[in-house]
């Protein structure tokens, strides 16, 4: 891939860790909705404002505030096409109202095309090489699949989050409007900048057939607590499978491994919740200042511990901990082949042979029908680990009964050598186990050069995050029968949006419990997950995980725990040459924990 070479090492590493968390960053400012060098300031001729009235309070549903109303004598009347491109999952009829309803607001001059055509590693391929396109006629994109492109070819957004939003009401500024976590990487770090806003605030949780579940527990399956409940360990999971194995449910963990979903959905999450399990505990010896001295400010029990004062990342130690076997501080040595992740990619394992038959050709839709229909009865998936909202629909399946719990615990082992032999990888009983709930459909803007296709991309986002908006798209999404992954980052009481879809969250969240953010764990950029996106680890990563997951394999595709390690630690390190060259890095400046980075 394409590699940018920064200016500033620092720039670097904070961004790569923030294209982790599926957002992106970059600098400048703007001051239409942006006047950035990658916003293009310039303003088109208007003929005016549009002479369309938009819809009233009482025909947008009861509760409607009529104060954030669209303000009709400050909305540009425009003209063009907007082509906007998602991988949908199943909410193209919210963005097809969504479409209909700002076309008829710009009294027909606009014309928004909703294309449907790509989904899951399909879109994900086809969008990075729209990215490249510098004619390409996408405009409105999933920005966090853009494999770090996303802040070099996407219109910078922040200024105009601090702005005015016609859309929103008479002189209300868009960002009042709006839940912080629409606009994360705008608060997260002094000189961040928003790339992608997050339309949906998401949790994600692990469904269950109860009629399987109810037949496991007569077979003999207990929890850890010797309770006949849902999972409370990675273990108990596996074991729940196993007891369903026994009762005739041939396969029954739904989890795909189809392209997309190693790259950046449903397999990911475990890599992400996981990873950020085991390597949590090491925050205390990667913040602060000289190599040895520990941060006092770690709290495994924090559920967004990087709040915590003190933390800042020092990326030389962090490499240091990972990339040298001989680390002379801290714990030493938690790299690709120490102990530490031998026992998270050990846990994983454990996963081969309670798959799904062609677990890397299904894609993430087909799994959820699979999943919902029963089509297959016995051989049908009975758990799968997807988003809180998808529960409205498998609530409503007559074909399972559904039950739901949170992220079971991942027991770590022990160390088995060296000065810590004898105690825990994790301290089991003190670290919680975070999720990737929080943000949720990932909106960008491609940087076209053309400023009055910039200008009318602007515009309907402004149109599509705003309280009329959002209450466009869920009254779309019901009329189809539809539901969202999530509930909206517009501020949830600005928004009509159907009673039981309200109710069920509401419901499931005193189950499902949004434990803290994993993605700003800077160790899953570094390894755990992917090598910061560079070529030779993009290249391999998905054959690593089938060859050690997947059954039926030849004996050169199949991969044990250590083999995969070993596999994975080479093509790691072969990127972090190349990284190491492209910012003018000292070779091997890991080995010194205390290089300065510049």
């Amino acid at each position: 891939m394409n590699k940018k070479i920064l200016t500033k090492a620092t720039a670097l590493l904070t961004c790569l860790l923030m294209s982790l968390s599926v957002t992106a960053c970059g600098g400048g400012s703007d001051s239409s909705v942006n006047s950035t060098p990658n916003s293009d300031s310039a303003t088109e001729t208007v003929k005016g404002t549009i002479t369309v009235d938009p819809l009233t309070a009482s025909e947008l549903g009861a509760g409607f505030n009529a104060t954030y109303l669209p303000n009709k004598k400050a909305i540009k009347q425009l003209s063009g096409k907007i082509d906007v491109s998602l991988d949908f999952e199943g909410t193209q009829e919210g963005w097809k109202a969504l479409a209909k309803e700002y076309e008829r607001l710009q009294g027909g001059d606009v014309v928004v095309n909703i294309n449907t055509e790509f989904s899951g590693s399909r879109y994900s391929e086809r969008l990075n090489a729209e990215l490249k396109n510098m004619n390409t006629d996408w405009d409105i994109v999933e920005g966090n699949l853009g494999y770090g492109s996303t802040q070099e070819r996407c219109i910078m957004m922040t200024a105009g989050i601090d702005a005015y939003n016609p859309y929103c009401g008479e002189n209300v500024q868009w960002s009042s409007v709006l839940q912080p976590a629409a606009y994360r990487t705008k608060e997260a770090a002094t000189g961040e900048d928003t790339y992608i806003l997050n339309s949906e605030i998401m949790q994600t949780c692990w469904f269950v057939n109860d009629v399987a579940f109810d037949e496991a527990v007569a077979k003999g399956y207990l929890n850890a607590d010797g309770e006949a409940e849902y999972p409370i360990t990675w273990d108990d999971l596996i074991y729940l499978c196993e007891c369903m194995e026994e009762a005739g449910y041939s396969n029954p963990l739904g989890i795909t491994l189809c392209n997309a979903s190693i790259d950046s959905l449903q397999f990911t999450w475990l890599l992400r919740v996981y990873g950020d399990y085991y390597y949590r505990q090491f925050y205390q010896y990667i913040m602060g200042g000289e190599a040895g001295t520990e941060w006092a400010g770690y709290d495994p029990l924090a559920t967004v511990v990087e709040n915590n004062t003190g933390y800042g990342v020092q990326y030389a130690k962090l490499l240091n901990m990972m990339f040298e076997k001989d680390c002379g501080f801290g714990k030493g040595y938690v790299g690709l082949t120490s102990e530490v992740y031998l026992d998270f990619v050990g846990n994983l394992a454990k996963m081969k042979g309670h798959l799904m038959n062609n677990v890397d050709s299904t894609e993430f839709g087909a799994l959820r029908d699979e999943f919902e229909t029963q089509a297959h009865g016995k051989q049908s998936p009975q758990i799968i680990l997807d988003y809180q909202g998808f529960g409205i629909t498998y609530d409503k399946s007559d074909k399972l009964e559904l039950g739901y719990f949170d992220y079971p615990q991942m027991i770590a082992g022990k160390y088995k050598s060296g000065e810590f032999a004898g105690q825990d990888i994790v301290d089991n009983e003190n670290t919680i186990t975070r999720d990737i709930g929080g943000n949720g459909g990932f909106l960008s803007i491609i940087n076209h050069t053309n400023a009055s296709q910039n200008e009318l991309n602007k515009d309907f986002i402004k149109f599509v995050m705003s309280p009329y908006g959002q209450t466009i798209y869920y009254k779309g999404l019901a009329a189809a029968g539809e539901v969202p992954k999530g509930l909206t980052s517009v501020k949830n009481e600005l928004v009509v949006f159907p009673a039981e879809w309200k109710a069920f969250f509401n419901e499931s969240s005193e189950t499902i419990t949004f434990s803290g953010d994993v993605d700003a764990n800077p160790f899953l950029s570094w390894g755990v997950r992917y090598a910061i996106g560079y070529r030779e680890t993009q290249n391999v990563i998905r054959d690593y995980w089938k060859g050690l997951l997947m059954t039926g394999l030849s004996a050169n595709q199949t991969l044990t725990v250590n083999a995969f390690a070993s596999k994975w630690d080479t093509a790691v390190r072969a990127d972090l040459v190349d990284i190491v060259t492209d910012n003018g890095w000292a070779p091997e400046f890991w080995k010194n924990p205390n290089y300065n980075l510049g």
